[in-house]
């Protein structure tokens, strides 16, 4: 188990780095966005001189400087920037493309850093933007989690228990509702009814100077917003999980045994459908990460996802905070498929990952 462990981190980093070097590279091809104010400019392009991004050269010669300043200078430098310096001026050069890949990867290996915001936090270090902005997405997320785990497998075993029962077609109807509707159309309800219409919540996230219990009922709506479609589907896999396994042999073996239907649920319909139910649980919380950024923009979170929807702002995109929430969600996703295996052999001691015949 350890080296399967070992070799799919692995094999995580090289995926990882292969599908963030593709972008970084697509994203230099593209034109760039840099600050807008001349000071911001100066700042960034001394950052990106300092990064290996670019190079400087003065330009000295009196008629060139008079030409670039009457605007009649005729340039053929793509992406080059020109700092006036009084009496000359600073020409900032892109580097070749690969030999910006190269310094891209040193100062992230080495020093971890992945660069300045042009556009959301101008001149920021993209790491300090997503540091503070993680905690509050990572609450929201993790307390849906909690929220959707028990009630999608309490109704789940109920719609199981009491198969082809009213009880059963009440909560399959409502799976067949919740499934079909996108979160954010339920988060938009949720803010009319709740927010606006009995106005018992608020409407929107409150600002980070205000405390007490306005910031912990600011999370309902979010946390309801993101729960019902994920109750919903794990309601249904567990239903069709638990159906099947109860018809199964061995548990028709210990109701024969003497065991009640309670006992045979519990010890051991329930554990053979835990086989399936973890691994879906987990996927789960990756499509919960995936559906908050449009609810953080909806509801005025100051989470990652609304950072990463102002990042991809048309005309208006800020690579460097791009990649590195790109970089964060991929690893995500890539993270949780390894623990979907490693779910296998801990749920059921018989399954061993990469064991060898």
């Amino acid at each position: 188990m350890l080296r399967y462990t070992a070799i799919r981190t692995v094999w995580i980093f090289i995926v990882l780095t292969t599908f963030l070097s593709i972008l970084f590279i697509t994203i230099r091809l593209v034109p760039e966005y840099p600050p807008t104010e001349i000071k911001e400019q100066e700042i960034y392009y001394a950052r990106q001189e300092s990064d290996g991004y670019m190079t400087t050269e003065l330009i000295t010669d009196d008629a060139t400087v008079r030409a670039i300043r009457e605007g009649t200078y005729e340039d053929r430098c793509s992406g080059c920037f020109y700092k006036d310096e009084g009496d000359q001026y600073r020409v900032f050069i892109p580097v070749p493309i690969i030999t910006q890949y190269g310094s891209w990867l040193a100062n992230i290996f080495t020093a971890w850093d992945w660069g300045v915001s042009t556009r959301v936090s101008v001149n920021k270090d993209v790491f300090e933007i997503l540091q503070s902005r993680l905690p509050v997405t990572m609450r929201v997320n993790f307390l849906a989690l909690l929220v959707f785990m028990p009630v999608g497998f309490t109704l789940g075993i109920i719609a199981a228990l009491k198969k082809n029962k009213l009880t059963d077609n009440v909560i399959s109807l409502g799976v067949m509702i919740f499934i079909s509707i996108p979160n954010f159309v339920v988060m938009l309800f949720l803010v009319m009814i709740f927010g606006y219409g009995l106005d018992w919540l608020p409407s929107q996230y409150p600002p980070s100077d205000v405390v007490g219990s306005v910031r912990y009922a600011a999370l309902v709506l979010p946390v309801m917003g993101l729960s019902f479609g994920a109750i919903a589907g794990l309601t249904r896999f567990t239903r069709a999980e638990l159906t099947e396994v109860l018809t199964s042999d061995f548990v028709l073996l210990a109701r024969t045994k003497g065991l009640t239907k309670m006992q045979a649920v519990v010890r051991h319909a329930m554990r053979n459908s835990m086989v399936p139910l973890v691994p879906s649980i987990i996927f789960a919380f990756v499509a919960l990460l995936s559906g908050s950024v449009v609810i953080e923009r909806i509801y005025a979170i100051p989470g990652m996802g609304r950072v990463y929807l102002r990042a991809l702002t048309p005309n208006n995109f800020d690579y460097n905070l791009i990649l590195a929430l790109s970089a964060f969600y991929t690893f995500i996703s890539l993270f949780a498929v390894l623990l979907v295996d490693l779910s296998y052999g801990i749920v059921d001691p018989r399954i061993r990952m990469g064991a060898r015949k």
